[in-house]
């Protein structure tokens, strides 16, 4: 099979998955969107950070195990394949039930971060306080993703991400158009559909897996320097989230200080940033794991060839969504809200949010890269200095540029990291890999 059509086999049906993720988001907005007052939106977007926060936090588990689990593969070592299926999953669950028990003081703790008029913070606490339920079957998701990328299965996650974000849209419809629920409908929603999601995972294991899931459970599984080496790889994973945390709760934060207005409009902006991202990361996933799978194999001119090919169709689609968002924008934002005043003022940012788009395609697929050969140190330190680029452009306009300010820092931190990941490859990583055997 040819690289291209390795790429493609990954990269389409993650495409095709993944255009659901940011679908959801844009339902959710459109649901609150139709709602009398903006604050619905802002309950949303506030309620989200918090998510963010457990969540994208926790997410190293996914890009963690899939380069692990590809390197094990490229090298045909399918017994430690299943042992790392066994330690992610056990670690996400686990890490899930604690955040379940102490939900109430994680709520309480991060909404005190936050800036919101008081309307947006209640409906932003009822939204959270319900949606955590479901966090143990979330993070383990994570982890099984992770791991069905790595044994180079695009379908499977595809079948989990489709089935999570049908059943989220169809709920969440029902619960707020019919129920009249409001934004208890869109977080019941998505805590049922998450729920289904596990349990489609698991049924999917036991089917395509079940012979080899059952002969691989050994003891082996809890070795101490194989967990402590699958920590390590997601200890650097999670501080690389932590700072993309950081920037995006900041950047709603932010949003929520100005007005509700400004935020609303943030909010359906990044929805259409994420619609971008998550098709983007078709390519990205497909760097994750074929980078993983030629490396456990030492063939690095395949490695570099997989590099070289998801960066043209990365940047491709990136260049296609920031032309679509210049010259269409207003035209979807009219799917999101009835609020023609809304689209009006949203106007001029545009042209930042395509800004943003065309810079995050390639930051993304580098993250792609890094991620599959496990150059978590790397990656970590790539996002630390981008963190501080985001936060000198931020206040060096913020005085002059309240409102344009946060976009051009958003820039400044997609750009800088693409910049700082090339320089590593190109300084660090590539002459690391010139001592594998060809």
């Amino acid at each position: 099979m040819t690289i291209n059509k390795e790429i493609f086999r990954i990269a389409i049906p993650n495409i095709i998955a993944n255009i659901s993720i940011p679908l959801l988001g844009i339902v959710d907005t459109a649901l609150m969107g139709r709602m009398d007052d903006p604050a619905y939106i802002g309950a949303i977007a506030l309620g989200g950070i918090i998510f963010n926060i457990l969540y994208w936090g926790l997410g190293f588990l996914r890009p963690g195990t899939t380069g692990l689990t590809a390197q094990s593969f490229g090298k045909e070592n399918f017994q430690e394949c299943y042992r790392l299926l066994y330690r992610s999953s056990i670690i996400g669950f686990s890490l899930g039930l604690i955040i379940l028990i102490f939900h109430d003081q994680l709520g309480h703790f991060c909404f005190g971060l936050l800036s919101g008029s008081e309307q947006v913070e209640a409906l932003a606490y009822e939204y959270f306080s319900i949606r955590v339920m479901a966090a143990p079957v979330v993070i383990c998701l994570f982890a099984l993703r992770g791991w069905f990328f790595g044994m180079q299965d695009a379908i499977s996650p595809m079948i989990l991400t489709i089935s999570a974000n049908v059943l989220n849209i169809i709920f969440s419809w029902y619960l707020v158009m019919e129920m009249d629920m409001s934004v208890a409908g869109v977080a019941y929603g998505t805590m049922a559909a998450q729920f289904i999601t596990f349990i489609v995972a698991i049924v999917i294991i036991v089917v395509k897996y079940k012979s080899d899931v059952i002969k691989y459970f050994d003891s082996a599984v809890f070795k101490a320097k194989e967990m402590l080496r699958f920590l390590s790889v997601n200890r650097d994973m999670f501080i690389r989230n932590l700072c993309m945390i950081l920037v995006f709760s900041f950047y709603t934060n932010y949003s929520s200080q100005i007005d509700d207005d400004y935020l609303a409009i943030n909010q359906m902006l990044l929805q259409l940033f994420y619609f971008m991202a998550y098709a983007v990361d078709g390519f990205a996933y497909a760097s994750e794991s074929l980078v993983g799978k030629y490396l456990g194999a030492n063939s690095i001119i395949k490695v570099k060839e997989v590099i070289k090919k998801c960066l043209i169709y990365g940047l491709g689609f990136g260049a296609l969504f920031s032309i679509g968002f210049i010259i269409s924008g207003s035209s979807i934002l009219r799917v999101m809200t009835t609020n023609l005043q809304l689209i009006t003022d949203a106007q001029p940012y545009f042209i930042w949010l395509a800004l943003v788009s065309i810079s995050g395609a390639l930051a993304f697929i580098w993250d792609g890269v890094y991620s599959g050969a496990t150059a978590a140190t790397e990656l970590r330190d790539s996002m630390l200095i981008s963190t501080v680029f985001f936060f000198v452009v931020f206040y060096s306009t913020k005085s002059n540029y309240p409102e344009v300010s946060i976009w051009a820092a958003m820039v400044a931190f997609m750009l800088s990291r693409s910049v700082f990941q090339i320089i590593l490859y190109k300084y660090k990583i590539e002459k690391q890999w010139e001592k594998l055997d060809m």
